[in-house]
């Protein structure tokens, strides 16, 4: 058996995680390692598109993992409806073609500002999802200024690798956690090297 690409693996092991979120609407994916967090969280959403409606969230910037889902092009996204009063479903993109699964690109600035994380606009997005029975996934670097308030916003964190600038009182509110390739087989190969469980 070959072994997996650093890629197929956080994704994989999103889709594997995904059914955490059962249940919740509105999810921050956070790590250190931010295409880590992107694939991670298209992991999770290609897998929750498959019972209900879900939204990822590029507020990485630019995110290959994310922009490569995304066609036309419109370059607005997140900030610009932040910023800039950009209507979000404008912004949203179909990212499959059983139309569960979009995308919100990061949008036309490449670094996002605090005060889209710390924006009060999150706390009724979230509600909006749940009346729905969708979900918002919201991908972003475990080092963003404002990380805390955003994720104080949501139903839950999802902890993607190391995220060791993740602060407390976020990593409290963590509904899954997606180990590092390494930590993930060391979990489920035996000492004795037998077979894996």
């Amino acid at each position: 058996m070959s072994a997996a690409l650093p890629g197929d693996y956080w994704e994989q092991a999103g889709r594997s995680a995904a059914p955490a979120l059962d249940g919740f609407a509105s999810v921050l994916v956070v790590g250190d390692d931010t295409d880590a967090v992107a694939r991670a969280a298209v992991g999770l959403g290609r897998a929750q598109a498959r019972r209900r409606r879900v939204a990822v969230g590029d507020l990485i910037g630019e995110a290959p993992a994310l922009q490569s889902l995304v066609s036309g092009d419109d370059p607005h996204g997140l900030v610009d409806s932040f910023l800039y009063g950009v209507s979000l479903n404008r912004v949203a993109r179909r990212a499959d073609d059983g139309g569960n699964f979009f995308v919100l690109p990061s949008g036309t600035e490449s670094v996002i500002p605090e005060e889209v994380y710390t924006s009060p606009r999150w706390r009724r997005l979230a509600s909006g999802f749940r009346e729905v029975g969708a979900l918002l996934l919201l991908a972003a670097p475990a080092t963003a200024a404002g990380l805390d308030e955003l994720a104080a916003s949501m139903d839950g964190v999802v902890l993607v690798g190391r995220a060791e600038a993740l602060t407390a009182g976020a990593r409290e509110r963590a509904l899954a956690t997606i180990p590092e390739p390494e930590a993930a087989a060391e979990a489920v190969v035996p000492e004795d090297g037998g077979a894996p469980l």
